[in-house]
């Protein structure tokens, strides 16, 4: 198989390329996505099967990466055929993710009524380790059902940990979940996958993050925190999995500053911000993580 590139474009949430290919099969031209943020929620891999995007573990685009493909073969006169794969194209950067955005939401708003618009996403495989120094022009990609979501490193959870916090420390929130990503652990963050809240109900979404899909949840405790109805929901929830586990470490909170907050145990142990920066304390929760 032989493919040159062409050319690429971006916007918020994806990378894109295009590029033409010639195999036994046939010529025609092949456009490549790649999220920028992993991992993608299953409604969004519902919609790339809807619309009918393959998955390739190794994509030449993108160093070899895995990406999502969709491709379109040359028919009749070169110049006429390739007017409508580029002029796709040229369109992706400013509107792909928004019809991806309305695809989601409108099969939210049917669910309740015992509806889908998009079809079940199927189980997706670990995609295998990419082939950094492999050719251009190299053996074709090998094509899978999709991509998969890095685990948490207990198999019972999404996340091995879940991030609270009040929006005046988002940046100290975002600084800690790095932190801990990088380490090679599952966060949620709400920050790090904006794309993963369209169209959500976020009072079912966060309770089903806060109370049963991590591990841990991280608060980070101000006057803000305590007052803010978001944070409220969300520390409720988290109290619930924390009367269900009997005793057992789930809540693990950082004062940012002194506030009470409601309902949580005066026992409990806090971690002091002012006395460790939010850097120890990114040291601290790795080594609690990796403890099995």
């Amino acid at each position: 198989m032989k493919t040159q590139s062409m050319k690429t474009a971006e916007d918020e949430f994806f990378r894109f390329a295009l590029s033409w290919r010639e195999a036994e099969e046939g010529r025609g031209w092949v456009v490549h996505y790649v999220p920028k943020h992993g991992p993608l929620a299953e409604d969004v891999l519902a919609a790339f099967g809807m619309l009918g995007l393959r998955t390739s573990s190794q994509c030449p685009e993108f160093d070899f990466e895995p990406c999502w493909w969709r491709y379109f073969p040359r028919e009749g006169d070169e110049f006429f055929a390739a007017e409508f794969p580029h002029r796709a194209f040229d369109a992706h950067a400013q509107n792909f993710s928004t019809g991806l955005k309305h695809l989601v939401v409108a099969h939210e708003k049917v669910l309740p009524f015992g509806l889908r618009l998009l079809p079940a996403a199927a189980p997706v495989p670990r995609p295998a380790a990419p082939a950094r120094t492999a050719p251009r022009g190299g053996p074709p990609p090998v094509t899978t059902t999709g991509i998969a979501p890095r685990a948490a490193s207990d198999p019972r959870f999404r996340y091995d940990v879940a991030i609270s916090f009040a929006r005046p420390q988002r940046a100290m929130a975002e600084t800690l979940a790095r932190a801990v990503r990088d380490a090679g652990f599952e966060v949620f963050f709400d920050g790090f996958y904006p794309e993963h809240l369209w169209g959500k109900d976020l009072t079912v979404f966060f309770d089903q993050v806060f109370r049963k899909d991590a591990r841990f949840c991280v608060m980070l405790v101000s006057k803000e925190y305590v007052e803010r109805i978001w944070t409220t929901r969300e520390r409720q929830s988290a109290m619930a999995r924390a009367v269900a586990e009997r005793g057992n470490e789930y809540i693990l909170p950082v004062q940012i500053e002194a506030a009470e907050v409601p309902g949580l145990l005066p026992t409990i142990g806090y971690l002091p911000l002012g006395e460790r920066g939010i850097e120890e304390i990114a040291e601290l929760l790795k080594k609690k993580l990796a403890t099995k």
